[in-house]
C-alpha cells in the first residue's frame, strides 16, 4: 500500500514538473512568434521613472524640508530667521543626524533585500514596504500641526525614528525596483535611474510652491509631505497595474526560463554565486560607491548650512535661497546629465575611466566647505559670491548624474541575462553603501 502511495505521489510530481516546463517552453514560443509584448499605455515605462523617484523620496522630501526644520528647532525666544547664521545645536547637527538615519537602515535592508532577491518575490518585497511607508509620511504629515516647541529634543527623536523606519521600508522599494528594471531591457534602467534625478526636481518645485506667499513653516510642510504622500500612492497603484502587464510576465519567465534547465529539479538549478557575479560588476560597484560618497559627504550636511551673501533681505536670500540656488538647480542638472549618459555613454571597455572620475569627484569637497556655510570653526570662506556657489553645485550635479546613469545602465549588462536583476540589486546594495559612507562622513 505505501508503495503504491508513493508511485502516485512521484507521477504527481513528474506530471507536475512536465506542465512548468510546458508552461515555459510555452512563453518561449510564443515570443518566437508573436515577438515581445508591447508595454500597453506604457504602464511599465512610467511604473520605472516612479521607482526612481520613490526610491529617493524620502530622502529629497526630508532633505528639502529644510526650512520646516530649521523653524522646529529654532530659538523660540527670538523672532525665526530662516537666513540666521546663529543655528541652535539642533539646527546645526539636524542635517547629520538625518543623513546617518536615512542611509544607514538603508544600506541594512538593501543587504537584505539583496540576499533575499532569490526567496521572495518582486511583487511581496516592493508592494508591503510601498504600503509601510504610505502610512508613515501620513504620520509625518499629520504631526506638522503639533506644538513642539517645548519639546523640541523629543521631537527630534521622533522624527529620527520615522526616518529610520521609512528608508528601511525604501531599502527593499530601491533594491527591488533596480532589480526589476535590470530585468527588462537596457532603457527601462534608463528610466529609472532618470527618476531618481526627475524625483528631486518635483521635490524641489512642491517646496519652492509650499514656500511662495506668506504661509507659515507648518502650513507648507503640510503641502509638501502630503505632496510626497499622494506619490506613493500612485507608485502603488502603477506597480500593481505592471504585475498585471505581459511585458513584466514575459521577461520575468524569460529569466527564469534560462536559469532553469529544462526538466530539471528546482533544487538542482544552477545559480551563479553572489561573488561571481560581483567579479564581473566591481568597477561599476566601487564606481557607484565614490559616486554617492561624494555626494552625501556634503548633500545635505554643508549645503543647507550655506546663507547667501547679498546684504539685501529678501525673500530670495531668505527662505527661497536654498531651494533655488542649491536644491532644484542641483536636481535639474543632474536630470539633464542623466538624459546626456543615456545619449552619450562611456562604453564599458573604458569602464575604469568611469572609475577615475568618481575618484576625481572627491575635490568638490574642499570647494564646497570653503563656500559662505554657517556656523563654521576652522577653514576661511573663498568663494564668497552666491555665483561661485551655484556654478559649483551645478557642477558637481552634473558629474554625478552623469557617472550615476553609466554605472546604473551598463553594470548589469556585465553579466549573463540571467543574473541581471541580481546584478541590478547588487548595485542598488552598493549606492546604498556609498550613500551609507557620505552620511557618516558629514557627521560632525
Amino acid at each position: 500500500m505505501q508503495s503504491d502511495s508513493d508511485e502516485k505521489v512521484s507521477e504527481m510530481q513528474d506530471a507536475l514538473a512536465a506542465q512548468h516546463v510546458t508552461n515555459y517552453q510555452s512563453t518561449e514560443i510564443k515570443a518566437v512568434t508573436e515577438g515581445v509584448p508591447r508595454d500597453r499605455y506604457h504602464i511599465v515605462r512610467i511604473t520605472m521613472y516612479l521607482f526612481g523617484i520613490t526610491s529617493l523620496l524620502p530622502w529629497n522630501f526630508f532633505i528639502q524640508a529644510n526650512d520646516y526644520w530649521m523653524y522646529r528647532f529654532r530659538n523660540v525666544s527670538i523672532p525665526f530667521d530662516p537666513a540666521a547664521e546663529d543655528k541652535t545645536k539642533l539646527q546645526a547637527i539636524f542635517s547629520s543626524y538625518l543623513a546617518i538615519a536615512s542611509k544607514v537602515p538603508y544600506v541594512i535592508f538593501l543587504l537584505v533585500n539583496a540576499y533575499v532577491s532569490n526567496k521572495i518575490q518582486p511583487s511581496k518585497r516592493i508592494q508591503w514596504p510601498l504600503m509601510a511607508m504610505i502610512v508613515l509620511f501620513l504620520f509625518t504629515t499629520a504631526i506638522v500641526f503639533v506644538d513642539t516647541d517645548n519639546s523640541q529634543t523629543a521631537f527630534f527623536a521622533v522624527t529620527i525614528t520615522i526616518v529610520v523606519a521609512i528608508n528601511a521600508m525604501c531599502g527593499f522599494v530601491q533594491g527591488g525596483g533596480t532589480g526589476v528594471a535590470g530585468s527588462l531591457p537596457k532603457r527601462y534602467m534608463g528610466y529609472n535611474v532618470n527618476g531618481m534625478a526627475l524625483g528631486g526636481i518635483l521635490a524641489s518645485i512642491a517646496q519652492i510652491l509650499s514656500l511662495v506667499g506668506n504661509t507659515s513653516p507648518a502650513d507648507s510642510a503640510f503641502f509638501y509631505f502630503m505632496t510626497a504622500t499622494v506619490f506613493l500612492c500612485i507608485t502603488f497603484v502603477f506597480f500593481r497595474l505592471t504585475l498585471r502587464s505581459e511585458l513584466y510576465h514575459y521577461y520575468m519567465s524569460k529569466q527564469t526560463s534560462m536559469i532553469r534547465k529544462r526538466g530539471q529539479p528546482k533544487e538542482n538549478i544552477p545559480k551563479a554565486s553572489n561573488w561571481e557575479i560581483f567579479r564581473q560588476i566591481w568597477v561599476y560597484a566601487l564606481s557607484i560607491v565614490f559616486v554617492f560618497w561624494v555626494t552625501l559627504a556634503v548633500l545635505p550636511a554643508v549645503v543647507v548650512l550655506v546663507v547667501s551673501t547679498s546684504t539685501e533681505h529678501t525673500i530670495w536670500t531668505g527662505r527661497l535661497f536654498l531651494p533655488v540656488a542649491c536644491f532644484l538647480l542641483f536636481n535639474a542638472a543632474d536630470f539633464g546629465s542623466r538624459l546626456v549618459a543615456i545619449r552619450i555613454p562611456i562604453p564599458s571597455r573604458f569602464k575604469c575611466i568611469t572609475l577615475l572620475l568618481t575618484i576625481l569627484r572627491f575635490v568638490f569637497l574642499p570647494l564646497l566647505m570653503l563656500c559662505n556655510a554657517h556656523p563654521r570653526s576652522h577653514l576661511p570662506v573663498i568663494f564668497d559670491s552666491d555665483v561661485d556657489f551655484i556654478i559649483i553645485t551645478v557642477f558637481f550635479a552634473l558629474t554625478g548624474g552623469y557617472l550615476c546613469t553609466i554605472v546604473l545602465t551598463q553594470g548589469p549588462k556585465q553579466v549573463r541575462e540571467e543574473h541581471h536583476e541580481a546584478a541590478g540589486s547588487q548595485l542598488a546594495l552598493f549606492l546604498g553603501v556609498g550613500l551609507m559612507l557620505g552620511s557618516v562622513s558629514s557627521y560632525g
